[in-house]
């Protein structure tokens, strides 16, 4: 069976990506093993749950979310026209208490120790949760190689793996045989990003865990 990832969560054209609601959706598909969701640092130091480094594409406004509160960027809807969603904190989703798997991903440029201290207040209080920790950014994952939780990189190719990480996310494309093998040596575990749709779906093994997308995008 197919060790599914839901990517930014379960959403379609009524529910949001990376929105409260499709992280709900997502853990309550048995479908499901976990969810993916984008985590930011807005202005005054909140975490919120949202891929782009705008809110231009996924909400009814506009902007740098690095530039905006939380009080806001609270105040645009993240849903759909006729489905009113709030960007949510982390801690929003963490709080849904999942024993499912959260793959959160850090996405930042030139805050990282902030991002780094902001995240491990945090997670403090959320340890006994199944928590995974990714980034592309190499300084964020050395600022949380001392954390107790799991740490990995995302890579496009087995070039760019490095070493001392707990696990891998990698590209579909970046995928080849070299690679599992390492992997495999290693006994580490390996995401593989982005799947999408079923028929995509099934040139891949039941060995991975596969970020998943069979997702319609919001009206926004």
């Amino acid at each position: 069976m197919k060790k599914l990832i839901a990517h930014r969560g379960k959403y379609n054209n009524i529910v949001g990506e990376n929105t409260y609601l499709s992280m709900v959706n997502a853990f309550n598909d048995v479908n499901y093993v976990g969810v993916e969701l984008d985590v930011r640092l807005t202005k005054d130091n909140y975490l919120v749950v949202i891929h782009d480094s705008t809110i231009n594409r996924t909400s009814n406004g506009s902007g740098h979310v690095n530039d905006m509160t939380l009080k806001q960027l609270k105040k645009f809807n993240f849903g759909s026209k006729n489905f009113y969603q709030t960007i949510p904190t982390l801690e929003q989703i963490l709080d849904i208490n999942s024993k499912k798997l959260y793959l959160i991903e850090l996405k930042c440029n030139n805050n990282e120790k902030k991002m780094v201290t902001c995240l491990l207040k945090v997670l403090e209080k959320y340890k006994y949760l199944n928590i995974y920790i990714c980034s592309f950014n190499k300084k964020v994952l050395h600022l949380l190689k001392k954390s107790n939780f799991k740490i990995g990189k995302l890579i496009f190719t087995s070039w760019f793996m490095g070493k001392n990480f707990d696990f891998w996310g990698i590209y579909k494309y970046g995928l080849n045989d070299k690679l599992l093998r390492k992997i495999k040596k290693m006994n580490k575990e390996l995401f593989i990003w982005t799947v999408d749709g079923r028929q995509e779906l099934e040139k891949f093994d039941d060995d991975y865990l596969i970020i998943f997308n069979e997702n319609i995008k919001s009206d926004f």
